[in-house]
């Protein structure tokens, strides 16, 4: 993620736009969010799990103009005890979002979104702000938005970029012979559209190209990703599906990879049953030519491949190998109450097999129960339980002895929002 500057320098850029009419007041933002966390994820009675707490804190200002939108929003973000000593300072402050909106720049009926903001789209499967996560994602670009019967979202964002600003241009400033370009950039589309009140469609597709080369030939990324999602809600039924196929290179190895998502859920009364099934490809060990396995690199994992978040960094939690996940879901939300129970039950395989031939790696349960305290306020306990399989137990073999015990992890968390 590129500086704070960067997306100062953009505010400043659009200054001119704010002396206008006013017409809201200044709108001001809050959030904590406080986790503790009871780690035994490493398979193994014999050590003793971890504790540790993150803490998540966002101060946020916006304004609406008569044609333009002003936000920022500044977030520390910290893990208790991290400091050496309680003198002293992490400098941990950062700019999570900050970004102005042009509606109809230009009289173009479409909205300019411009600096740093968070990117999601849909279930967030392929574009998610990772919230659960102490830090969450947000990206530094440029975003126009419109609608020509479909709503439609055209981006370009920057992932990482190694130049250095350069203030005054003096002769040795520039490296001669010219340095190669190394930054990390996405290029998509993401269209969503009502067909009726039972169906709505996403289309959508991006570009990444990561221009650094590794191997001194070809860029470490060169890689296209275009998918569709379908919603369906028949009354108490409801269905949805995600699909995707990615190809291009990574690592001068040629992409040929997929993700498919089914779900299928029934709602009685106050309790909602799912199944669904979620296959990203994998590769096999003697293939040295292919990389069939599917990345979702800027999803918001740990809602969906159980929440131990084993395979939130996928390909390598999953040794290139892919995933396949069947699991069943309870939610029950009784009426006049302010609990909330989720249970999710999954089994999770490998896309294609290890040369041992394995590729079951386990069962994971996940328990959670949400309370709204007041409102703005929630408190959550998660409690979670995995079983590993014979590839998840030789993942985690190391030289020391095997470590195949059954797996435990818990937390509680408070979210409170202004």
């Amino acid at each position: 993620m590129k500086s704070i500057g960067s997306a100062l320098i953009t505010i400043i850029l659009f200054s001119g736009v704010f002396a206008q009419e006013k017409t809201d007041d200044w709108k001001i933002t809050g959030q904590v969010q406080l986790r503790s966390e009871l780690d035994g994820r490493d398979l193994s009675n014999k050590t003793y799990p971890l504790t540790y707490t993150s803490l998540r804190t966002r101060v946020g200002v916006a304004k609406t103009f008569e044609k333009s939108d002003l936000v920022i929003q500044m977030q520390d973000s910290r893990i208790f005890g991290e400091e050496a000593t309680t003198l002293s300072n992490s400098k941990n402050l950062d700019l999570h979002q900050a970004y102005v909106k042009l509606n109809n720049p230009f009289e173009l009926l479409l909205t300019m979104q411009a600096g740093r903001f968070e990117v999601a789209y849909g279930t967030e499967r392929f574009f998610g702000s990772a919230g659960w996560h102490y830090v969450a994602r947000s990206f530094d670009g440029v975003r126009f938005s419109f609608d020509l019967g479909a709503k439609t979202d055209l981006f370009a964002l920057t992932h990482s970029d190694v130049s250095s600003y350069i203030a005054n241009a003096l002769p040795g400033t520039y490296r001669y012979p010219a340095k190669y370009d190394s930054s990390y950039s996405i290029y998509g589309f993401w269209m969503n559209k009502k067909i009726n009140d039972v169906h709505t469609a996403d289309f959508f597709g991006w570009y990444e190209v990561n221009r650094k080369k590794s191997n001194l030939k070809e860029k470490d990324v060169s890689q296209f990703t275009i998918g569709a999602n379908h919603n369906g809600n028949y009354g108490d039924f409801s269905s949805l599906t995600e699909a995707a196929f990615q190809t291009g290179k990574r690592k001068n190895l040629k992409v040929w990879a997929y993700l498919i998502s089914l779900q299928g859920g029934y709602k009685l009364n106050e309790v909602k049953f799912g199944l669904a099934v979620d296959l990203l490809s994998g590769n096999t060990s003697t293939d040295t030519e292919n990389n069939n396995v599917f990345n979702p690199a800027f999803s918001s994992g740990h809602k969906f491949y159980g929440y131990m978040d084993y395979f939130i960094n996928i390909p390598a939690n999953t040794n290139n190998l892919g995933l396949n996940d069947y699991y069943f879901m309870i939610d029950w939300m009784p009426k006049n109450s302010k609990f909330a129970l989720n249970t999710n039950v999954h089994h999770f395989t490998s896309n294609k097999h290890a040369v041992s031939g394995e590729n079951i790696f386990g069962q994971e349960i996940d328990v959670t129960v949400k309370y709204n305290f007041v409102k703005g306020t929630t408190i959550t306990w998660g409690g979670s339980a995995f079983l590993p399989g014979n590839l998840m137990k030789s993942i985690f073999k190391t030289a020391i002895g095997e470590r195949n015990d059954t797996a435990f992890w818990s937390y509680v968390m408070i979210t409170a929002n202004l």
